[in-house]
């Protein structure tokens, strides 16, 4: 479930960006023990910068991505006599107060798969984001900034949790998505959920629209029609038993999945028995 917890907080990801640029670095360049509100993406055009990220010593290359989290005590120089270039861009990327590279385990620096195509694609990042006066711009920006932080993801070795974020508030969203799974036919209480993770039901809500992006009630709902779905293409057992199943009336059962899918349960299991390939 903290993987299901942590695709919710994915789908709810808001990203902001406050500066992209291209930039040469001199001998001169250096930033001592910053500790930044934000996260630092640069990609290097060439050998030459030494970066410290906590007690984290790097030597990035030529086509190497590398992350430097929020809130992480940074070094950044040049080292002496040398000369490189680097794309970087300083952005947010949280879903309520959660900052994605606090939450996840990655390597600090990756190698990328095609130099020149990553080039291109940071290019013509910081190009829209400079162009952001135009009405589609800021959102191609964005675009390609996920595609550089997949990239960076992907060539990592994948997405896993912190030990401390496993043992936190992600943890906590985890086990009450987990008893709702478990409780699908059953009237569920915010008080019985709060009372589970021994939170404030306030601070519940809060925290669970954070990384879901909704309600632990309409979360429900949604796992119900979901489950609906996969018993109307998949069995054949009939609309009132499936609205037994999840504890609803036929008729509060068949109006919740046509809001969904905006069909009914019955129209929905023609419609896709329909489309399948012949065997």
């Amino acid at each position: 479930m903290q993987r299901e917890a942590l695709g919710s907080y994915i789908s709810n990801l808001q990203l902001h960006i406050s500066e992209a640029a291209f930039f040469t670095c001199t001998s001169s360049w250096y930033h001592m023990d910053v500790l930044s509100d934000f996260n630092r993406l640069y990609y290097f055009l060439g050998d030459g910068g030494h970066v410290r990220i906590g007690d984290e010593e790097l030597y990035p290359k030529r086509g190497q991505l590398v992350v430097l989290p929020a809130g992480t005590m940074l070094s950044l120089r040049t080292l002496e006599g040398r000369v490189f270039s680097k794309f970087f861009c300083h952005f947010n990327a949280r879903a309520g107060e959660q900052e994605l590279f606090q939450l996840l385990d990655t390597p600090s620096c990756v190698d990328v798969l095609d130099e020149d195509a990553t080039t291109r694609r940071f290019g013509e990042f910081v190009h829209h984001y400079h162009q952001g006066t135009r009405l589609t711009s800021m959102l191609r920006a964005k675009l390609l900034l996920q595609e550089l932080l997949c990239e960076f993801l992907e060539q990592g070795g994948g997405v896993s949790l912190r030990q401390t974020a496993a043992s936190g508030p992600l943890d906590k969203i985890s086990q009450v998505l987990a008893y709702l799974d478990h409780h699908l036919s059953d009237d569920v209480r915010l008080d019985q959920l709060a009372e589970l993770v021994h939170f404030h039901p306030n601070y519940l809500i809060r925290l669970f629209k954070s990384v879901t992006g909704c309600s632990p009630i309409q979360y429900l709902n949604q796992r119900r029609m979901e489950k609906a779905k996969q018993w109307m293409l998949a069995t054949d057992i009939s609309v009132s038993e499936a609205a037994e199943r999840i504890g609803s009336s036929l008729y509060q059962f068949s109006k919740m999945f046509k809001q969904h899918t905006g069909v009914s349960p019955s129209d929905y299991r023609k419609m896709m028995r329909d489309q399948r390939p012949p065997q």
